[in-house]
């Protein structure tokens, strides 16, 4: 029954932190559990916690040297304040759908600026001008609305969703 629920917290809309030490709790549990299963962002309700709280982990690797130097970024109340025009097509995928085993492309602004709350919950604002950063912010932001990247795919695409099985978490963190 429990995981019905949490399923379920994928497609509601989450609630404010109004207390900031339950929000600093919620950061940990992201981020332990980012570290445990990979990805590069993951919002609470992919965890059960129907807040307003997403955290992203990004940095260069062995397979994606241009990804930029970001590191874990805690994002509390975030709030969109503007996207570009300018948008970008590319594939996402998502530790909720498939065990980030499906991928379909998606297109997204190229770059956002939003209002948060850090950990300490003092209000913040920034604009993200990478392109790859600033996807993966309007895909953990879309989870606090109760939205998913299959949600965001021109129907046309669906016939071009992409399955890797090489990248199961399961087998991973079984071995």
């Amino acid at each position: 029954m429990a995981r019905f629920n949490r399923g379920r917290l994928l497609f509601q809309k989450s609630e404010k932190i109004e207390d900031f030490d339950q929000g600093r709790e919620i950061v940990d549990s992201l981020k332990k559990t980012l570290e445990h299963y990979g990805g590069v962002g993951l919002a609470a309700p992919q965890i059960g916690i129907s807040r307003r709280v997403f955290v992203v982990n990004i940095m260069p690797t062995k397979d994606y040297p241009q990804l930029p130097k970001i590191g874990l970024c805690a994002y509390l109340n975030p709030e969109i304040i503007v996207v570009s025009p300018e948008v970008n097509s590319d594939l996402e995928g998502c530790l909720s759908i498939f065990y980030a085993t499906l991928y379909g492309r998606v297109e997204r602004s190229s770059w956002v600026k939003l209002k948060y709350r850090d950990i300490k919950g003092e209000e913040q604002i920034e604009e993200i001008n990478h392109p790859f950063h600033t996807r993966v912010v309007l895909h953990e932001n879309d989870h606090l609305d109760g939205k998913v990247f299959l949600q965001r795919m021109k129907e046309e695409d669906f016939s071009k969703l992409y399955w890797e099985e090489n990248l199961d978490i399961r087998k991973r963190n079984s071995e």
